[in-house]
């Protein structure tokens, strides 16, 4: 039986890795945490449980009441700083938790 090789280049491969689904998702929310923290600089970060992207929409998770109504005003401005920050207009509603 003859082995059957295929080279193709390693920027390919890795392009296509990190295309898959569930691989470039968990990139892109490190992205979007990176994004968040520093944006809002770390005493609002600190507060902040958790923070992902599904389907154009920011999930935020805050432990702060105060905080929680204040990204509730200003929840265009976020968005529009965010976007900015990762380089694409990829975020386009913020639900808190």
């Amino acid at each position: 039986m003859k082995r059957i090789r295929k080279t193709e280049r390693i920027n390919v491969m890795l392009n296509d890795f990190m295309n898959q689904e569930k691989i470039s998702d968990g990139i892109f929310n490190v992205k979007i945490n990176e994004a968040w923290k520093k944006s809002v600089g770390k005493n609002i970060y600190k507060y902040t449980k958790s923070v992902n992207l599904k389907d154009n929409i920011l999930y935020i998770e805050v432990d702060n009441p105060i905080l929680k109504h204040e990204i509730l005003y200003s929840k265009q401005k976020i968005i529009d700083m965010l976007n900015e920050e990762i380089n694409e207009k990829i975020i386009d509603k913020i639900i808190l938790r």
